[in-house]
């Protein structure tokens, strides 16, 4: 009988460590991506992202080539925005030499941007893991039309 007990009692521990395990992993999965999956559908417009004005339209003040980051604003506060990306959710830091702008050029300030809003960012990749930008760009991008059937 006694024999059985500490059979039992093995058996309980490593159900234990295997449900911690797998809320542990959980946990994780859910602190990198959100309980949506909204990061990992948005797929933007073009390949290349930004839509591409005519070449007499295009804002004089914006850094030439693609931006580093397209993305919908999941969320804003006064430090940083964070992006849902074909990559999965990014972080933006955002300063005060931060230019916020609409593709016509107009200036804004970062409470203009509303959440569900399509931004074109250009800046630079924090060394490390890749995953936050410091923007020196945020372009705030037309909405996405619906398809036409």
């Amino acid at each position: 009988m006694v024999e059985n007990r500490w059979q039992i009692i093995i058996g309980a521990v490593m159900l234990l460590l295997i449900m911690l395990t797998g809320a542990f992993s959980l946990g994780v999965y859910i602190g990198r991506h959100g309980l949506s999956q909204e990061g990992l559908r948005y797929q933007p417009d073009q390949p290349g992202g930004m839509p591409e004005p005519q070449s007499a339209d295009r804002p004089h003040n914006l850094p030439s080539g693609d931006p580093d980051l397209i993305g919908l604003i999941r969320t804003l506060s006064p430090q940083g925005i964070q992006l849902a990306t074909q990559e999965g959710p990014r972080l933006v830091e955002v300063d005060d030499a931060t230019h916020v702008q609409d593709t016509e050029g107009r200036s804004l300030k970062l409470p203009d941007l509303r959440l569900g809003d399509i931004v074109a960012v250009f800046g630079d990749f924090t060394p490390g893991d890749g995953r936050r930008l410091l923007a020196t760009h945020v372009v705030r991008l037309p909405p996405r039309q619906p398809a036409q059937p």
